[in-house]
């Protein structure tokens, strides 16, 4: 078990209501490893593509052979 750092982007359709948006964001990073903390640092607007960038720095915890999707190495680790 590790605890990773880790900044991603994630989509946010406009189909996916404000209310909705904590169960959305935490469902994509259960993609990745067990959010201990997260927050989001930016919006972005994409009115053209319907969708918002939310930007989100996340501490995970990473169990080992999990078969989540890979985090980039050269990103910090604790």
């Amino acid at each position: 078990m590790n605890l990773e750092f880790i900044e991603l982007d994630v989509d946010w359709p406009f189909e996916v209501s404000i209310f909705d948006l904590k169960n959305y964001i935490l469902s994509k990073l259960m993609e990745y490893g067990q959010p201990l903390r997260w927050a989001i640092t930016s919006v972005t607007n994409h009115p053209e593509k319907k969708i918002q960038i939310i930007s989100v720095e996340v501490v995970l915890i990473v169990y080992q052979d999990k078969g989540k999707k890979s985090i980039n190495p050269e990103l910090n680790s604790f």
